[in-house]
């Protein structure tokens, strides 16, 4: 029973922090609902019990209340920007026209007010949504243009990484064990790269895990926007990285390793807090089964010791 209420606390504070980032559309629905009713009771007169029409009251009533739940449940989800602001404004409208509507079932305004007519009939709330829809729609293609870039990596993958939010090494396996049951052909038409972010293990220490892992997320998204949606990205552990370059002969797995090395070489990470950059460096190595009979074990255990070995080489160069 703690644990129940403990989780429901947890998500009511995290949701109205999410929410109070809004402050100035939340005013602006306050002040309407403030400034209808006391135009409302102020020029009409209330209406004797007997002309309530009460499924008419509870039926406008729910529509203006779930109005409010919309508006609130997309300030939850969004940070503040054009996009919110103009569902907010679509909604906040939608709730006086509806508002209004259960107001006139109570109370009653004389002849010669029509701004009460106004307030209900203009579309001003359902032309703003649909503007929020059409800037969403436009929003939501950008979205899905960055995730094609990684659609195969989470295609039948098994956990993620916590950090990364990419596979992890069970499922670099499961990629060149898939590639080398589709025959000869595919198997040597794969190019596995293995690289280790010299920097992760210095930023680590001298700036903590956090940083440590907030430099882990931008790195792979630079990897991850260098790779056709094809191709496999597999966060190893620490600041290594594996990646499976699919239908590519020898000089084009090449040219791909070359260039996301000088990529890396050229990224300069800037840590939170931290006016001086610093550059990345990067050891790499790739290999392509030398023939039909390589299995991806042996392709996997050539490209760790050749990494090793260009590692040991670097470190008794400096």
């Amino acid at each position: 029973m703690g644990d129940w209420l403990h989780r429901w606390q947890y998500i009511f504070i995290s949701n109205s922090q999410k929410i109070l980032r809004h402050k100035a559309w939340l005013a602006t629905l306050f002040t309407i609902f403030i400034v209808l009713l006391l135009l409302n009771l102020m020029q009409g007169q209330v209406k004797p019990h007997q002309q309530w029409v009460w499924i008419d009251i509870i039926g406008e009533g729910a529509a203006a209340f779930s109005i409010v739940v919309w508006l609130l449940l997309v300030l939850s989800m969004r940070q503040p920007g054009p996009v919110t602001n103009w569902f907010a404004i679509g909604f906040i409208g939608i709730f006086a026209a509806n508002f209004q509507d259960l107001l006139d079932e109570w109370i009653h305004l004389p002849l010669g007010y029509e701004w009460d007519s106004w307030v209900e009939s203009l579309p001003l709330g359902l032309f703003a949504l649909t503007v929020a829809f059409w800037l969403k729609r436009k929003e939501q293609h950008q979205i899905d243009r960055y995730l094609e870039k990684r659609k195969a990596i989470y295609q039948d993958t098994g956990a993620l990484d916590d950090t990364t939010s990419l596979p992890k090494s069970g499922f670099l396996s499961s990629q060149l064990e898939q590639a080398f049951a589709k025959g000869h052909a595919s198997w040597q038409q794969h190019a596995l790269l293995l690289l280790d972010v010299v920097p992760f293990a210095d930023i680590n220490y001298r700036y903590g895990g956090k940083e440590a892992d907030r430099f882990l997320i931008i790195v792979s998204e630079l990897i991850s926007l260098t790779l056709k949606s094809e191709d496999s990205l597999c966060h190893l552990a620490g600041g290594r990285f594996a990646l499976v370059l699919h239908d590519v002969d020898l000089p084009k797995a090449k040219q791909i390793a070359y260039e996301l090395e000088q990529l890396l070489h050229q990224f300069h990470y800037r840590a939170q807090g931290v006016d001086q950059s610093i550059r990345l460096g990067v050891s790499m190595v790739m290999v392509m089964a030398k023939d039909e009979q390589e299995t991806p074990e042996h392709l996997l255990q050539r490209a760790y010791h050749a990494l090793a070995v260009q590692n040991q080489s670097a470190l008794q160069k400096a």
